[in-house]
């Protein structure tokens, strides 16, 4: 019997479950969800009412019981990204386990992106250990025997049910890796609750360690350095420059110099057609250098123009549109 027809058929009673509003994660994995099994059916007659009751079904159970259901997966570019893209042919995918006396971690995937690096977990802990959304696990990573000089760290911990999270990091490096192809350990070694008061976290005395082999090569045959010194001026008479742009099937990274605000401009990004692309990590320096990085923005051989608008609201202007790459 098809699982469509098995779905069509189960009788749900919903009164048992929490009907509280999903988060915007949630809703987005189930969107891809429905979106695929819509997809795998579309030649068959009868089979989208099907779909479509499944979608009801899951938009109608609660949190827990959707993070429990196997096929919603966590991947690097959900926690990344809004719109629905696929990184496969850049990620090196491992799947291994580790034990400690915390519970099993296993690595993922991982993604290394010109000077970023960013890894995907799924950490199923132990009855007897505390953990919460509200735990990251940091960890330390040395490429070909050097440990890695990182100069900004993003992480997160999403419940998946009550023992298993997924774990997420991103880790932005002083330089980017130059090898294609290259021998990486990251060892889970460092860890932040909700008592840490300081930028270190506690260490671990039993971490997870994995020794893996990576490759960059199909990312770095798409990574084009934009080097452009180019000057933006402000309507309050005060300018900055661009200095250079990297673009990547991944993202588009603008390294910038001479800010006076102790705040990272606001730059948004727009294609030839208008669309506007945000930002979502922006690292600043008290020289006025900084970086801002838009993930799953690719501006690989097409045009990109740039604004710069008020921190304080993204429909105040304070320069006029920029024509950057041509």
């Amino acid at each position: 019997m098809s699982i469509y027809k098995e779905l069509n058929e189960v009788t749900i009673d919903l009164s048992e479950f929490d009907v509280s509003p999903l988060t915007n994660y949630e809703k987005k994995r189930v969107q891809k969800l429905v979106k695929k099994k819509l997809k795998l059916v579309k030649s068959h007659k009868g089979m989208g009412v099907a779909a479509a009751t499944l979608a009801i079904g899951l938009l109608a159970m609660n949190h827990q019981t959707i993070a429990n259901m196997p096929f919603i997966a966590a991947l690097l570019e959900d926690w990344q990204v809004t719109e629905q893209v696929d990184w496969s042919p850049y990620k090196t995918v491992i799947g291994e386990t580790r034990t400690t006396e915390m519970g099993d971690l296993t690595l993922n995937e991982v993604l290394v992106n010109y000077d970023k690096i960013m890894i995907s977990a799924t950490f199923d802990k132990n009855e007897e250990t505390v953990f919460s959304y509200r735990h990251q696990l940091k960890p330390t990573v040395i490429i070909n025997g050097e440990k890695v000089e990182a100069k900004g760290i993003s992480a997160q911990s999403i419940a998946q049910n009550s023992s298993m999270y997924t774990i997420y990091n991103e880790i932005t490096l002083a330089e980017p890796v130059a090898a294609a192809n290259f021998d990486i350990q990251i060892m889970y070694d460092e860890m932040h609750t909700p008592q840490t008061k300081t930028l270190e976290g506690e260490t671990l005395e039993q971490p997870w360690v994995f020794d893996i082999k990576a490759s960059q090569l199909t990312v770095q045959n798409k990574t084009a350095v934009h080097d452009l010194h180019q000057t933006i001026q402000l309507q309050n008479d005060e300018q900055f420059v661009i200095d250079r742009i990297v673009t990547t099937p991944i993202s588009t990274t603008i390294y910038y110099s001479g800010f006076s605000s102790d705040q990272s401009p606001n730059i948004n990004l727009f294609d030839a057609e208008g669309n506007r692309y945000h930002w979502n990590s922006a690292y600043g320096n008290d020289d006025g250098t900084g970086e801002i990085n838009y993930t799953g923005a690719s501006f690989l051989e097409s045009e990109l123009f740039i604004q710069v608008f008020s921190t304080s609201t993204e429909d105040d202007a304070i320069s006029g549109k920029v024509k950057i790459l041509n």
